[in-house]
């Protein structure tokens, strides 16, 4: 278990100013501050776990390879309509 503190309200601050953060809260169940907190941590870990896949598997690395490569291209001297068929 981790614990990390982390100041989460449902009354006052932006909730009762700004009109899309009630309607978030709204669409949320109108969740206390505890279960607010858990929502807010779920969906953090859930990023985390999305940033992790896509730096183990083809997305990220593909891009990353396309760019290096089209690098390579022009700093070798291929001209812009050269560079498409290289990096693919």
């Amino acid at each position: 278990e981790m614990t990390l503190p982390m100041p989460v309200a449902t009354k006052g601050g932006s909730i009762g100013l700004n009109p899309r953060v009630a309607l978030s809260h709204e669409l949320l169940g109108n969740p206390s501050a505890k279960e607010l907190a858990q929502i807010i941590v779920s969906i953090g870990l859930a990023q985390n776990f999305a940033a992790l896949k896509a730096l183990v598997s083809t997305g990220i690395q593909q891009g990353h390879m396309k760019l290096q490569a089209k690098s390579l291209a022009l700093l070798a001297g291929a001209s812009e309509s050269e560079v498409a068929p290289l990096v693919e």
